[in-house]
């Protein structure tokens, strides 16, 4: 009796390998750092303004505080803090659309500002290493922040947020100063 031949299940093609990340073209960070960025930004603004705007009506509770006084001091704060939010929801999408990065063979170079523009180069010669990190709203995301960390004092650690965590990790990955040594 003739016992069947195994049948040999060929490996499925691999999935492609995702294209270099040393592509020279500039590229915005991801359109969800948005989203981040307003949900610490919004909350934190309103930490900070409860404390004048209790304070203020703990103060007229309690007599000390006219209401002539009062009311408008509670007007104005009002208005600070709702130009607060309204400048924090703004800011936040004109800073995502005015943030960009490339990476080349030389390094990666930064792009940022909305009033006052500025480049940053960081060529891999003086990188002396790189980190990833991710806050609880960013990893809820899977978004991080680059960090490189180069030779010299001013503007020692550059830092790029917004992120999405794998590309992250692969510049980190691409910008080590040790990525070309061969172990012996």
């Amino acid at each position: 009796m003739d016992e069947p031949e195994p049948v040999s299940n060929p490996d499925p093609d691999p999935l492609p390998a995702p294209p270099s990340i040393v592509d020279g073209e500039e590229h915005a960070v991801d359109p969800r750092s948005v989203k981040v960025a307003r949900i610490i930004g919004i909350p934190t603004i309103l930490l900070i303004a409860m404390l004048p705007l209790v304070s203020i009506t703990i103060g007229w509770a309690l007599g000390g505080i006219p209401n002539i006084v009062y009311l408008p001091l509670l007007g104005g704060l009002l208005s600070i803090l709702g130009f607060s939010l309204w400048f924090t929801v703004m800011w936040t999408g004109a800073h995502h659309r005015h943030l960009r990065y490339r990476v080349d063979e030389s390094g990666l170079r930064i792009r940022r500002g909305v009033f006052w523009r500025k480049v940053i180069l960081i060529p891999t010669s003086r990188v002396q290493h790189t980190d990833v990190s991710q806050g609880p709203v960013q990893r809820s995301f899977e978004l991080a922040t680059l960090t490189v960390h180069t030779a010299g004092t001013e503007g020692a650690s550059i830092s790029l947020a917004g992120l999405e965590h794998a590309t992250a990790t692969r510049l980190c990955d691409h910008l080590q100063p040790d990525r070309d040594i061969d172990a012996d």
